[in-house]
């Protein structure tokens, strides 16, 4: 393909990047515009919603593609399934887009993308699926039937419904399948920041869990430009993730571990939290370290202190009044925010989490003074990654317990489970200021002595 200018040329240039697992999808669609400064805001967004809609619904896409086409998908170049999915994509889920400009625009990507040959195969193709309409046949099997209706595999549908049942699963994957919304983090002023961004047009509302949390409805361009956060006055954060620094509830001049920190998130909310508290983030690549300290000195706090380190072989000089472990994970539980996780993820790279999180949480532990407080923090939804793990060190460390979240700024009714886990994926697809991406957390107290 020549050098990409139209919005559905960069489009399939940042599909073709991710099927390559070429990054995640906001990474890939900010460095790809940002090469290309002179398109217009509104194709810009056309840009995102296209490859966003793509991942998101591209198990449903490839069925209404294998009913249409005339050989397996297998058997199609992946480039030219690609632009079939954008194609499909418009005629079925963008209602402003007319049939025939879906078709025409189509054929001429796949022209302009150097599949000229294919160009009379992707107009026959697309205007079978027009023809066909939005509907598919279901099938009878409960976990193939969820996995079609939300474009999900099959093979986590069918995990969700046996860990979770039928109502949590749907729940689900209607969250993996909906359009998240954005969320901002306000440490100070929040009914100041309220305020502020309904009168710049923002439907904001107050978020129902975390105190700090913003909903701001949909997110329309790049939340960097809103005013509140370019100037440092509040950050892009979901309230689900925003509960894990309240998990924590650093005391007054305590010293916090937050051993996978990046990009400093988590960090910065502790000592929003408690200023007078000293945090170590730490991460394994530098350029990580680097962000972590540049979100620090854009929101003005100098309690962070930044260290490259990996945290499977961290020792510390001495111990902590707090540890976070906030592990790396399959991020099962916000896949609306990085749908290709979706067609990237399965139980083969699933497996490779639970070691690595419990080697973790296994030489942390021992950087946790005693008395002090070891927190274990994912974004995914299944439980080997959450309290097999914690279930796992406790067998090991007699001298760890669970404990609940504390009382403090906020409610955790709803939000824990009879044994002391917080597991937010029970409220999946809730709405507005109820909207949850799926965190799970737990509160491990080391034994004084």
């Amino acid at each position: 393909m020549t050098r990409p200018t139209t919005p559905r040329q960069l489009a399939l240039a940042a599909l073709d990047a991710l099927e390559r697992r070429e990054g995640y999808a906001d990474a890939a669609l900010d460095g790809l515009l940002g090469r290309h400064p002179e398109l217009a805001p509104r194709d810009r967004a056309l840009v995102s919603q296209l490859v966003y809609g793509v991942l998101r619904w591209r198990g449903r896409l490839d069925a209404h593609l294998a009913r249409a086409a005339s050989r397996p998908l297998a058997k199609i170049h992946a480039r030219l399934l690609q632009v079939l999915r954008l194609g499909a994509y418009q005629l079925l889920y963008l209602d402003r887009i007319g049939r025939h400009a879906a078709v025409h625009e189509t054929v001429e990507l796949a022209r302009a993308s150097k599949l000229g040959h294919t160009t009379g195969f992707v107009n026959a193709v697309l205007r079978r699926v027009a023809d066909a309409g939005p509907d598919l046949p279901l099938p009878e099997d409960p976990a193939e039937r969820l996995a079609l209706t939300y474009s999900c595999p099959g093979w986590l549908t069918a995990q969700w419904l046996a860990e979770h049942g039928p109502e949590g699963a749907e729940a689900l994957c209607r969250s993996a399948a909906t359009v998240p919304p954005l969320w901002l983090r306000v440490d100070r002023g929040r009914d100041e920041a309220l305020a502020e961004l309904r009168a710049g047009g923002w439907a904001a509302e107050a978020g129902a869990f975390a105190p700090e949390a913003v909903w701001a409805g949909a997110s329309a361009g790049d939340p960097r430009a809103i005013p509140l956060v370019a100037r440092g006055a509040a950050v892009v954060q979901d309230q689900a993730s925003q509960l894990v620094a309240h998990l924590v509830a650093p005391g007054p001049g305590a010293r916090v571990l937050d051993a996978c920190a990046a990009p400093g998130l988590k960090a910065t909310h502790l000592v929003a939290l408690e200023p007078s508290c000293r945090i170590t983030a730490l991460d394994v690549h530098p350029h990580r370290v680097r962000r972590i300290e540049e979100l620090a000195a854009r929101l003005g706090l100098s309690g962070v202190t930044a260290e490259a380190a990996d945290a499977r072989g961290y020792r510390a000089a001495e111990p902590f009044d707090a540890v976070l472990v906030d592990a790396p994970c399959s991020g099962l539980g916000v896949l609306g925010r990085t749908p290709e996780a979706k067609w990237r993820r399965g139980p083969e790279e699933l497996a490779a989490f639970p070691p690595l999180q419990l080697a973790l949480l296994a030489n942390l532990a021992d950087a946790v003074r005693p008395g002090g407080l070891l927190v274990y923090s994912t974004c995914t939804t299944v439980r080997a990654e959450n309290q097999a793990v914690v279930e796992a060190l406790l067998a090991d460390r007699p001298d760890f317990t669970l404990e609940p979240p504390p009382p403090g700024r906020l409610s955790w009714d709803g939000l824990v489970t009879p044994a002391g886990y917080l597991c937010t994926f029970g409220r999946a697809g809730g709405e507005g200021p109820r909207a949850l991406d799926g965190f799970f957390g737990a509160r491990l107290r080391r034994r004084p002595g």
